[in-house]
């Protein structure tokens, strides 16, 4: 049993309605996919100029916000930018949804027009999911627990910080987290599994939504976004779904009208679906591909890698002892795996957990570590090093104070939360805490 969608049946007046709303400001919120994923920084200046001019008039004059909301790229998704942006949204959608009633309200029904936009968002929907699944699967949204947030308590952790480290800590969810994405951007693909794989994408979406929202990751607009995308994709198919679901009654397939009549453009649509999701699928994974193999936790480790526990420190002559008083005193050193662009870091826990870094470079010749800062890059300290049995001796002048420290090395790996592994057998739950070095 196979039902045909025509292009010329008559819509209610309140589909008509919600149709242009509900297609304005998706597109409006999602412009100006698809020329954004293509190298036309010029259009995407233009655009967000556009934004910005208009951001800053709505903002004091409509929501009586005081200062300029300038376009920043923060790593968040929740700026009052973004909020007064998805403010407008709504606005445009409303002033537009209500001329385009007025000016139109004798057309029977927007078929045409409800194809090319459910096929313009489910492409958008792809694009995102592809984006964050390959990621995930190739292990590198989260990266590897840094020592840096090894060394951290629980309570000094932000919510988010929490949920990164929870995530980072299996290498294997994330993968699973990953491939739940990019699986339903594959569904996503092909008519035949476009509802199961907005039905997915909405299960995952709501996933990730929800952490977003429990955690305070600032992607909560766009995740949000992304589910009612795919909730308005698998909405399509609602009469079957709550046939099938619900009413517990057979179903059969629909057929949906093509875009193109003659056999040429079918085929040359179809040409361009194609090489644009081999392009959205592709661009993630080579990056993937890059990435893991420049973030990858078994690569190559730097000579002082590891945790440097302090057991002498003197500085200045003075032997100072470890007291949590003391704004001096190193507590733990620590050397990571290498970050962005290759770079070495060098972090310095003190006495009362104060926690910094600085840039480092090593001379595994000359046996000298060089430190910077990262704010003013005059301020270099070169520190000699030896090492005696993994244990670490410094010697130099830092911070206009001549040092000598002496520390016992302790191995990451050796971290409960890294060391435990997965059992199949445990007689009694293994939640607990277990010390450094215990």
């Amino acid at each position: 049993m196979e039902s045909t969608i025509s292009l010329h049946e008559n819509w209610s007046t309140a589909r008509k309605i919600s149709f242009r709303f509900i297609f304005l400001f998706f597109f409006i919120s999602i412009f100006p996919f698809p020329l954004s994923v293509l190298p036309l920084d010029f259009l995407m200046d233009g655009i967000t100029a556009g934004w910005t001019w208009l951001i800053n008039i709505t903002a004091p004059n409509i929501l009586g916000m005081e200062g300029e909301l300038a376009y920043r790229i923060t790593g968040s998704g929740d700026r009052a930018y973004d909020w007064v942006q998805s403010f407008l949204w709504v606005v445009l959608s409303l002033i537009g949804g209500t001329l385009w009633t007025v000016l139109d309200r004798h057309r029977s029904s927007y078929q045409r027009l409800w194809r090319w936009g459910y096929l313009l968002f489910t492409y958008y929907l792809i694009y995102n999911l592809f984006g964050y699944g390959f990621i995930k699967a190739f292990g590198e949204q989260f990266g590897y627990p840094s020592i840096g947030r090894l060394l951290e308590t629980y309570g000094e952790s932000s919510p988010m910080r929490l949920l990164w480290t929870f995530m980072s800590a299996s290498e294997a969810y994330e993968q699973f987290s990953g491939w739940g994405e990019a699986i339903a951007g594959l569904l996503l693909l092909f008519h035949r599994t476009r509802t199961l794989g907005a039905l997915v994408a909405f299960g995952v979406m709501l996933n990730v939504f929800l952490l977003n929202m429990t955690y305070d990751v600032p992607v909560k607009l766009f995740s949000f976004q992304l589910v009612l995308i795919s909730l308005y994709i698998a909405g399509a198919d609602y009469q079957r779904l709550l046939g099938v679901f619900l009413q517990n009654k057979p179903v059969g397939s629909v057929k949906f009208p093509t875009l193109f009549t003659t056999r040429w453009k079918r085929y040359t649509f179809l040409g361009v679906q194609v090489l644009f999701a081999v392009y959205i699928m592709a661009e993630p994974i080579i990056s993937g591909i890059e990435t893991e193999s420049q973030y990858n936790p078994d690569r190559p480790r730097p000579a002082l890698y590891g945790i440097h526990e302090v057991e002498l420190f003197v500085a200045n002559g003075d032997t100072l002892p470890p007291l949590t008083t003391d704004t001096l005193r190193w507590g733990k050193a620590f050397m990571d795996l290498p970050g962005f662009n290759n770079r070495l870091l060098w972090g310095i826990k003190g006495m009362n957990n104060r926690l910094r870094y600085l840039v480092a470079k090593l001379d595994t010749t000359e046996q000298v570590l060089t430190l910077s800062s990262f704010r003013d890059t005059s301020k270099v300290y070169h520190l000699d090093y030896t090492f005696e049995e993994e244990n670490l001796h410094l010697s130099g002048v830092f911070e206009e104070d001549t040092l000598v420290i002496q520390t016992k090395y302790f191995n990451p790996d050796e971290f409960i939360l890294l060391k435990r592994g997965f059992n199949w057998i445990n007689d009694v739950p293994y939640n607990r805490s277990v010390p450094q070095g215990k």
